[in-house]
């Protein structure tokens, strides 16, 4: 992989548009440092045509590992051309600047606290001084009447916020963080303009949600990738922050001091990928065993997440526990999918109950009903089939304990017809990696239905069959 993937060497236009637009700015009082000026060269060119003769938005991604620079390149790049004056036959510029959380978008060393300053501040003569405001959205206007806007994307539903909006810039700081359906959704938003090109700039460290999305795009893919990190930084004192990075832990490390857009977790807070791998079982290893126990836990697709997960876990006479069955669906109709996973436990190893993850608020009781009288109901009827509505897991993490200590223990098991799907990115495997007992670490990822489903089934388990006991006998 090269630090630096498609970048052109500057023509002579671009540098003389690169001087008055950057270095001659009154409203940016830093000056790039060589490799943080590539990122600019690569946003500031003509708009190249695509294979149906169409042009394309001007798009990089920016980051490594940690304080590179990315938040004042950010800043520049919001900034580059607030001070232009345009024609009346053209629009003002209009630059979106994003993050995923509020509180992040408008902290301390942000680029929105960078602008509020550079932009904003008594220093700056008043006929060029820009006016920001925080409500109802925050922004920055420049006395020409360009604008820099600032708005936090926490969820996929928020990309709505996007679609009646116009934008010739978005800077997306910490871009792996945001979720995916708001970086796709982006490109509808970007106009043509007579005066510069479009542009999108992702700047960020690996980590987040969409660093698969980047990494496929940018840095293993065919957009440019400039890898800044502290390495490159002459501004600050390389050994210090190298001391500083290595009191992470081995996973932050990975992202902060490395920026390793390729490292996917193998250990978590309560397991590691080895010990999941381990408790594999064959099918044949137990197939013959009678069953004792069956039962499923069932999480269902809601507000802002995709897919509705069924897990089915069964109880055998040597003791142990397998994961027998699973279904994910991410269609918007999954009563088929569920209808057909309960169908087969029924027939083949006596399901005797299935608990609905109810979702908080008034529609959980009409939700369950659905499921019972609309779609279960003659499966209920006939095989008189336990359905009940469990509450929400809160403490995931908490729930999830029991559950690896069983499979550390030898007691849990699953089934290796299973495999492609539990080791599957963002499956039930990875889920067991990232599940956290920290509010925020669980906020950047994805929700851990597999695992929210598992804890339904095994809680019913060690619930209404957990007072016996058994001796694990091997197999």
């Amino acid at each position: 992989m090269s630090l630096i993937q498609n970048i052109p060497t500057p023509r002579k236009g671009l540098k003389v548009h690169y001087y008055n637009t950057i270095l001659k700015n009154p409203y940016i009082p830093v000056k790039p440092y060589p490799k943080q000026a590539i990122p600019i060269f690569e946003v500031i060119k003509n708009e190249q045509l695509n294979d149906k003769g169409k042009p394309e938005v001007n798009t990089v991604l920016v980051g490594a590992g940690g304080f590179g620079g990315k938040t004042y390149l950010g800043s520049m790049l919001a900034a580059q051309y607030l001070p232009e004056k345009v024609s009346e036959k053209e629009d003002n510029y209009t630059c979106l600047v994003t993050r995923k959380n509020y509180a992040e978008l408008v902290d301390t060393n942000s680029i929105w606290d960078n602008l509020l300053d550079w932009c904003c501040g008594e220093h700056l003569p008043e006929d060029i001084r820009c006016e920001p405001k925080i409500n109802p959205v925050p922004s920055i206007t420049s006395p020409q009447g360009n604008i820099i806007y600032f708005k936090a994307f926490d969820r996929g539903e928020k990309k709505q916020k996007l679609k009646s909006a116009s934008y010739d810039r978005v800077v997306n700081d910490e871009a792996s963080e945001l979720p995916l359906d708001v970086i796709k959704f982006q490109y509808r938003s970007m106009r043509n303009t007579s005066w510069l090109p479009r542009s999108i700039i992702n700047l960020s460290n690996p980590g987040g949600e969409s660093t698969e999305y980047l990494v496929n795009k940018y840095v293993d893919g065919p957009k440019p990738y400039v890898a800044l990190d502290w390495r490159d930084n002459p501004h600050i004192d390389k050994d210090a922050y190298e001391a500083s990075l290595d009191e992470l832990d081995y996973i932050d490390q990975q992202y902060q001091k490395y920026g390793n857009w390729h490292y996917r977790p193998s250990a978590g807070d309560l397991i590691n990928l080895d010990q999941l791998m381990d408790a594999y079982i064959d099918v044949e290893d137990y197939v013959e065993r009678e069953v004792l126990f069956c039962t499923m836990g069932i999480d269902t697709a809601g507000t802002g997440r995709d897919n509705t997960v069924a897990i089915n876990l069964i109880k055998l006479d040597n003791g142990l526990t397998v994961l027998n069955d699973l279904s994910v669906d991410g269609s918007a109709y999954p009563e088929d999918s569920v209808y057909s996973i309960i169908e087969k436990q029924i027939l083949e190893n006596n399901l005797i109950c299935v608990d609905f993850e109810e979702e908080p608020g008034g529609d959980s009781v009409y939700a369950l009903r659905y499921w019972m009288e609309d779609v279960l109901s003659d499966l209920i009827n006939e095989y008189d089939v336990d359905i009940q509505g469990v509450s929400s897991i809160k403490s995931k993490y908490t729930r999830a304990r029991p559950i690896a200590k069983a499979i550390i223990k030898g007691k849990l098991k699953f089934s290796s017809h299973l495999k492609n799907i539990l080791e599957r990115k963002n499956g039930l495997f990875d889920q067991f990696m990232y599940v956290s007992p920290h509010p925020d670490e669980m906020r950047k990822r994805k929700s851990p239905d597999e695992l929210d489903a598992l804890g339904y089934a095994w809680n019913r388990l060690i619930t209404d069959f957990g007072a016996v006991d058994f001796e694990v006998i091997e197999v």
